[in-house]
């Protein structure tokens, strides 16, 4: 439901192996900031203000304080960084009713837009 109702919003959806089905675990939107008024930060916290419990996935491991103390630091993978300033994950759970899909959705189209 999700890739059909967003695929007109500025975000890049989940990719799918056209020969193959995923169970979704988790269900990961990429902004495409550059087409959008505001940042990542502003869409997460406006969601949750809302009652939509987004969250984030995954911090870049290069970042946690185990790999700084081996001396990996912030710059040192760009795009896993860029990844991670852009990305939120949507609800997505076995028991999500098609009313709350509706109401991501919904919510989701007007922030963004």
């Amino acid at each position: 439901r999700y890739d059909e109702s967003l695929n007109d919003l500025p975000v890049t959806m989940p990719w799918q192996d056209p020969n193959a089905y995923s169970a979704y675990h988790l269900y990961v939107i990429r902004l495409h900031l550059d087409q959008l008024e505001k940042s990542r930060k502003q869409i997460f916290e406006e969601l949750r203000a809302i009652g939509i419990i987004v969250n984030v996935h995954y911090i870049p491991v290069h970042t946690q304080p185990y790999y700084e103390r081996l001396g990996f630091k912030k710059g040192d993978f760009p795009e896993a960084e860029r990844y991670y300033q852009e990305t939120i994950t949507i609800p997505l759970y076995y028991g999500l009713s098609d009313e709350d899909q509706n109401y991501v959705i919904e919510k989701l189209q007007e922030i963004i837009r």
